[in-house]
């Protein structure tokens, strides 16, 4: 078995890729050692009933070897880490472990056991070259036993065993694999934080939002606070924003619901608007898609909270960040305020 081909692939779209360790297969082999023995009994036997054999402590040994330039092949020594390696042979070494069962001139079955280690050597069929051969090991697999045996006189027992396995010169290697995105399930309940817009640190900075002209406000929809946009200056721009990275999906819609109410001020001219945005971001902070309402102060009652609610389209796969953002812009002679409480960011579960 040759080391895997390597190539170059170009993706045409942005891919995750992660480094990791994998062992990879330089070279497998056949193995066959006969280990033929004789064996003493404790006692004299009729006849042997059976004997089970298995193989303990396998270990392998890379022998590595290096290709001069006139193209002889040397052995690398202990310990030397410059040149370019290739493995040639691997030595195998191991235990064999046989359990002995006879019957004894009483007409007993007795048990007996011995260990007898062996060592083979093999090469592969051909030089393989390695990156690092103290990352070079050898794995063992199918290891099979086959033995014979003859009672050549009551307490002598003549025994020849066959051990049949496939030994695999490995190596790890650290590459970069291309991972694919497990699918993520819609996540349920509010995306945000302090959607009721309850925590701030003074009274013109909530906690868990961006806020430019905003100050806190005790006329709510629910709850204790809610945030006022304009308010500390009415012919001024003013926005309340945060991002969102917790549970953002790709490949779903999201629905943005939010209670807004005008606040009349001084003359009581009506002429701002009131824009409400989802905007989606990949990894490299790209926008790459935007959901919007915008509302006339018109539009928003100044007697009670009016409910505001729309459905983003569907990201794109490789979103991984959202903003919420409530934008507040007046015109000229605008006096008025609009106000904000209990946003909700929810992801839209897919239709079949």
């Amino acid at each position: 078995m040759s080391v895997p081909a390597q190539f170059l692939f170009t993706e045409v779209q942005p891919v995750r890729c992660v480094e990791i360790k994998v062992p990879v297969v330089v070279e497998a082999v056949e193995v066959q050692a006969v280990i033929d023995n004789h064996v003493t009994l404790p006692e004299l036997a009729i006849k042997i009933d059976k004997i089970i054999a298995s193989v303990r402590d396998l270990q392998g040994t890379p022998v590595f070897v290096d290709e001069t330039q006139s193209g002889d092949i040397v052995l690398i020594p202990y310990g030397d880490t410059q040149r370019e390696v290739m493995v040639k042979k691997v030595i195998i070494k191991g235990t064999l472990h046989k359990q002995i069962f006879y019957v004894n001139k009483n007409n007993e079955v007795r048990h007996t056991s011995e260990d007898i280690p062996f060592t083979k050597m093999v090469d592969l069929k051909q030089p393989r070259r390695v990156m690092n051969k103290s990352d070079v090991f050898a794995q063992f697999h199918s290891i099979d036993v086959d033995i014979n045996w003859e009672l050549t006189r009551p307490s002598r027992l003549h025994q020849t065993a066959v051990i049949i396995l496939t030994a695999k010169v490995v190596e790890d290697r650290q590459i970069f694999v291309q991972t694919c995105p497990r699918p993520r399930e819609c996540p349920p309940g509010n995306r945000l934080r302090d959607g009721g817009l309850e925590i701030w640190a003074d009274a013109t900075h909530p906690v868990f939002w961006g806020a430019s002209n905003v100050a806190q406000t005790t006329t709510v929809h629910s709850g204790s606070f809610a945030a006022e946009l304009g308010r500390l200056n009415p012919l001024l721009p003013a926005s309340l924003f945060q991002m969102v990275t917790n549970g953002i999906v790709g490949g779903r819609q999201y629905r943005l619901t939010f209670w807004t109410k005008e606040d009349v001020l001084g003359q009581g001219v009506s002429n701002f608007s009131l824009t409400a945005e989802v905007v989606f971001f990949d990894e490299a902070g790209v926008q790459i898609g935007i959901g919007a309402q915008s509302l006339t102060g018109q539009s928003i009652p100044d007697t009670a909270y009016t409910q505001v609610q729309f459905v983003t389209p569907r990201t794109d796969d490789n979103v991984a960040s959202a903003m919420v953002r409530f934008s507040y812009t007046p015109a000229a002679g605008n006096c008025n305020t609009a106000k904000i409480d209990d946003v909700v960011l929810e992801c839209v579960p897919l239709t079949v």
